[in-house]
């Protein structure tokens, strides 16, 4: 049975809180076992859904609406990834749900107010807009929550904490000292913090450096990481990636979200991070956002970031010694390259353009035609 494309041990061995409260099997799983604002987190554990699932695990019949991402991954690639993680690293099943790995996200709320980001995410986008959002969950389950994974927390052999920002969340501060010294911790963070103060500094130090992942979310620097990632401070975040590479020199990574802001700077922004000792990179696309989207521009402009994206990972792998090539090779960097090769379906007006842009500057001191003057030159140039 553990060879089949439909077996997984995901469902016996984990979960993954969402932001909005629900519940699921992985972080790729697609049906919700349950939401904690309606439901206590030991229903949902004994809930239907769970049950039919892994009933469906154990006959062969895979749930096709929850596990459709591995299915994909199966069909496409002949392997899915994190199926495979979960039955080499977890193979044991039984009736109730063991807290082997657990990716835990508090709160969606993130302190800074980035452009491509919404008032559903960041709440320096609810004062600006001046706005409350509906339907955001008030999140009175998180006391009941936590205490159960605290009881739980001596079993949890891997976590990925998530956001919002999880270093500044009371929840995480009061978790990271209770999980075992050996339990492997992810966390994908903004930086804007002063991390060498932060509650949940001593907790990290304490376990070994291996132990510790760090993602870090930023795709620039300099004024313009200040511009994109707004309410960010790049020499705080500087001084916290030092901080990073003297304890954790092997397990820092960038997510980058690529799109008009990081594109064309995208050479200067990956020698600027292996100056600071960062050699991990993740593209990942830009969601709901066509202005600033890539691959919503015309094909010269496509092109032209094109070669840019090119020349940076070729300069990215002559930078690093030839025994560490394979190990710091970019994931997704080949999709994003076919994907800019590929026809524009539906391309933005210089109307858009302008507009977006206009609002953009309102919250910036330093403006876009002065922080990248021959992208402006090249936009006004191309786009009708």
């Amino acid at each position: 049975m553990e060879n089949t494309t439909v077996y997984c041990t995901a469902p016996w061995n984990g979960l993954t809180i969402r932001e909005d409260g629900h519940v699921r099997t992985c972080c790729i799983g697609q049906e919700s076992l349950g939401n904690l604002n309606t439901q206590s987190i030991q229903e949902i554990e004994k809930s239907d859904s769970l049950i039919q699932i892994r009933q469906d695990m154990l006959s062969g019949n895979v749930n096709l609406k929850n596990c459709k991402v591995c299915i994909q991954q199966e069909q496409h690639a002949g392997s899915a990834t994190l199926r495979n993680h979960y039955n080499n690293y977890y193979p044991t099943v039984n009736n109730q749900l063991q807290l082997r790995f657990l990716d835990i996200r508090w709160n969606n709320v993130c302190n800074l107010g980035c452009l491509y980001c919404t008032p559903m995410f960041s709440s320096t986008w609810v004062d600006r807009i001046g706005t409350s959002i509906k339907n955001l969950p008030v999140k009175d389950y998180q006391d009941d929550l936590l205490e159960w994974i605290l009881e739980r927390a001596n079993h949890v052999n891997e976590i990925m904490l998530v956001g919002g920002e999880p270093l500044l969340m009371k929840q995480n501060y009061k978790l990271l000292p209770r999980l075992p010294k050996d339990c492997q911790i992810s966390i994908i963070t903004n930086l804007s913090y002063d991390l060498e103060k932060n509650p949940a500094l001593p907790a990290l130090l304490d376990r070994p450096n291996e132990k510790i992942i760090w993602n870090i979310s930023m795709e620039n620097f300099g004024d313009k990481f200040e511009y994109v990632r707004s309410g960010a401070n790049w020499n705080q975040a500087k001084k916290n990636i030092e901080l990073l590479m003297t304890y954790w020199p092997n397990t820092v990574g960038v997510n980058m979200v690529y799109n008009l802001f990081s594109a064309f700077d995208i050479i200067k922004t990956v020698k600027q991070y292996h100056t600071l000792g960062i050699k991990k990179f993740n593209l990942f696309n830009i969601n709901q956002n066509n202005t600033i989207d890539l691959f919503n521009m015309p094909n010269k402009i496509k092109q032209l970031a094109l070669d840019q994206l090119q020349e940076a990972y070729k300069w990215h792998i002559s930078a690093l010694h030839p025994d560490d090539q394979e190990f710091y090779k970019w994931n997704d960097v080949d999709s994003f390259i076919e994907q800019l090769k590929a026809p524009t379906r539906t391309i933005i007006s210089l109307e858009e353009f302008n507009s977006k842009i206009e609002w953009y500057d309102k919250w910036s001191v330093n403006k876009f035609a002065s922080l990248w003057p021959a992208l402006n030159q090249l936009m006004h140039d191309t786009l009708v």
